[in-house]
């Protein structure tokens, strides 16, 4: 496996793995090694702890992240520029918590995006190339992240995901396919998850690490362009626009990767207010961008317009079939995003044994252990009653005076 991904490496844009491990360094640059021979006594699970990261480009939170208590933290939303920056700023959060015993630690990398066509061009410019084909998560991690982040991997294996997380990934491929075909648009539109296992060496201790991405992409047909007076219209070419929001990494001495794992915490929370002013944001540029663009357009229907009206409509035709598209786009990215946040949080829940149940009194929803069956909360909500005892029921038995009880229905 290992010769296959260096032989890769040679073929690709190294540089979009540069933002990772840019994050990476920065981060990890406020911890010197520490001697891991007892990596065991200085791994601790007692609680967590709650850290912000905040943006500085906003001056407020975007993330709150539990940490477990003692451990170090550093964490950043990055906006890098140049050719593959992460898809939106939410997938910039770049983090790491690391344990005391200088091993183990909790890592998420920013997103990042890249876009793939038929005859080469790139709308990122010429300094951008688009020979990077690929379509995979699992090939971005083969092909990007571990070579560059572990260039002497001792072994590499993509592992299974959780059957939870596959059908999540498969039913919002439906839907997106659906959803082309509601449009009447040809071409695909795609979202895959991958998990691989790496064992490498860490200032020389054996270590273990998890590695996990999404990916979405959007493959269409571009339509051919005017040239210019007098001069024919471009061929028609495939466009392929993929992006991952962020590489999330799990590190552990060997042989502890699966302890480690299991007490991950949960996933980083968003920022409801953030995440508007953010969105609010990008509307804003992208109502600027599609401004400017149409000014664009005007010009070159003025130049065009010597060629007759028929061009000229054809032109006009054009442009809106690409806004109307750009538009679906944007609503289905959208809609995607709820999804993989959804099967991020399923993943991390099913790690720790963990489900969500919802209070039918309240509404309130609860996170409580997935290995029984039936889950009944006290009226002042301070007590949990966990139970495989179909008969049990706590009402007029347990506190019959001060409390009554309402069984949990997972959420």
């Amino acid at each position: 496996m290992k010769e296959i991904i260096m032989k890769h490496k040679i073929t690709v844009v190294v540089g979009l793995a540069l933002v990772a491990l840019i994050s990476s360094r920065v981060l990890c640059s406020q911890y010197k090694s520490v001697t891991s021979g007892a990596a065991a006594a200085n791994t601790s699970w007692s609680g967590t702890r709650k850290e912000e990261v905040v943006d500085p480009a906003y001056g407020m939170t975007a993330f709150t992240i539990e940490v477990p208590t003692g451990w170090k933290f550093a964490g950043m939303i990055l906006r890098p520029g140049g050719c593959h920056p992460p898809p939106t700023p939410a997938s910039g959060l770049s983090y790491t918590s690391q344990s005391p015993d200088g091993v183990t630690a909790f890592v998420t990398l920013p997103g990042v995006s890249w876009t793939w066509t038929s005859n080469g061009s790139n709308v990122m410019g010429p300094k951008c190339p688009s020979t990077m084909n690929i379509d995979t998560a699992a090939g971005l991690l083969l092909n990007i992240a571990v070579p560059n982040l572990h260039p002497d991997a001792k072994k590499v294996v993509v592992v299974p995901l959780a059957q939870r997380l596959q059908d999540a990934v498969a039913a919002n491929n439906e839907k997106s396919a659906a959803s082309l075909r509601g449009y009447g648009l040809k071409g695909r539109q795609f979202q895959d998850a991958a998990q691989v296992r790496v064992e490498y060496e860490r200032n020389g201790q054996p270590v273990e690490e998890a590695e996990f991405t999404v990916i979405d992409c959007l493959e269409t047909q571009v339509a051919g362009m005017p040239m210019g007076p007098g001069r024919p219209w471009s061929p028609s070419y495939t466009k392929r626009t993929c992006s991952s929001r962020g590489t999330i990494i799990k590190r552990a001495p060997k042989g502890r990767l699966d302890e480690v794992m299991a007490h991950a915490p949960a996933y980083a929370q968003i920022n409801p207010e953030w995440d508007q002013r953010v969105i609010q944001d990008m509307r804003t540029r992208f109502q600027q961008m599609q401004a400017a663009s149409d000014r664009q357009f005007q010009q070159n229907m003025a130049n065009f317009k010597a060629q007759g009206e028929a061009r000229l409509a054809a032109g006009r035709a054009f442009q809106q079939s690409m806004r109307e598209s750009t538009d679906r786009a944007m609503a289905a990215d959208r809609a995607q995003q709820a999804g993989i946040d959804a099967a991020a949080h399923a993943s991390v829940l099913q790690s720790l044994d963990q489900q969500e149940f919802r209070n039918p009194a309240t509404g309130q929803i609860i996170q409580a252990s997935s290995q029984y069956n039936h889950q009944w909360m006290s009226s002042d909500g301070s007590t949990l009653i966990q139970t495989n005892d179909h008969t049990l029921d706590p009402n007029g038995s347990v506190y019959p005076v001060s409390q009554s009880w309402t069984e949990l229905v997972p959420k």
